[in-house]
């Protein structure tokens, strides 16, 4: 089985977003089976790396610093899979307001690289569908979920015992995506009492929301798989969000409840490890 580069724009330690953790997982699991064989930033990849590596499998995470030069090289001499965190094959990166979610050709970019790849790795039925219906590749795959490791989903349900307020908690955060200012429209329309809720530290974060019932939230893209729905899940806070742009929303096992949802989630997350290691067995 070939060792494993994973190419990311960045890693867990350089910014702390859903992307960078979900890819934090993966990393570790890589590393768990003695496949890892280095990670690295897209920004420090050159051509040389790569053609000296060319023996290698590579795992491609948000790519948006990768040289245009290093994505030809790829495409040519290199076996690699994408795995998707959003939209990168349009150049906005958000189909939200193309009716249907389907684009104008001349949105369309990066097409060669996608067409390239071993597999583009989704993270759900939902992403799956905008891929096809906009680039029509037979490489699309969906896992159906962001990736948990054991580790954080005990500690999430430990934190689900905690004490919760009958208040309404949102999330404050300077990116448009996540549209804080329309959640508190929300909340206040509706009469809801609400905080805004924030922190550094993922795991302190999912502390303060723990203590919470519902959290209010509202994405400006349609959401592939949003962690964010999973832990509310499994702290047991209601998670209220347009449900038509949650993608995770489109996967059977998530529409379950209590223990089932915890059993479905370490299925789920069993079943993406097996088709990982599938994945760079096959070459």
């Amino acid at each position: 089985m070939s060792k494993v580069i994973f190419l990311a724009d960045f890693f867990k330690e350089d910014l702390l977003g859903g992307a960078e953790i979900n890819d934090a997982t993966l990393v570790d699991f890589f590393q768990q089976e003695g496949l890892l064989l280095e990670k690295v930033n897209c920004a420090e990849v050159t051509p040389e790396f790569l053609l000296k590596n060319r023996d290698k499998y590579f795992v491609i995470s948000n790519f948006i610093l990768l040289k245009t030069i290093c994505k030809s090289v790829l495409y040519q001499y290199c076996k690699y899979s994408i795995y998707e965190h959003d939209y990168k094959f349009l150049k906005c990166r958000n189909p939200i307001d193309f009716p249907n979610f389907i684009a104008p050709s001349s949105q369309l970019t990066n097409l060669n690289f996608y067409k390239g790849a071993h597999r583009v790795v989704c993270l759900s039925k939902m992403q799956k569908k905008i891929y096809e219906k906009n680039i029509h590749l037979k490489n699309l795959e969906n896992i159906g979920t962001s990736m948990f490791s054991e580790k954080l989903i005990q500690s999430i349900l430990a934190l689900s015992k905690n004490k919760k307020m009958k208040k309404y908690a949102v999330i404050n955060s300077s990116n448009p995506i996540k549209r804080t200012q329309d959640a508190e429209s929300f909340c206040r329309k509706n009469g809801y009492e609400y905080d805004l809720i924030s922190h550094q530290d993922n795991n302190k974060f999912l502390e303060i929301l723990s203590t919470y019932e519902n959290l209010v939230f509202m994405t400006g893209h349609p959401e592939p798989t949003p962690r964010l729905a999973i832990e509310c899940k499994l702290l047991g806070v209601k998670f209220l969000a347009p449900k038509k742009l949650i993608g995770i929303a489109s996967e059977d096992w998530f529409n379950t409840k209590g223990e089932e949802f915890v059993v479905g989630l370490r299925q789920v997350q069993e079943n993406a490890k097996k088709f990982f290691l599938r994945l760079i067995d096959e070459v």
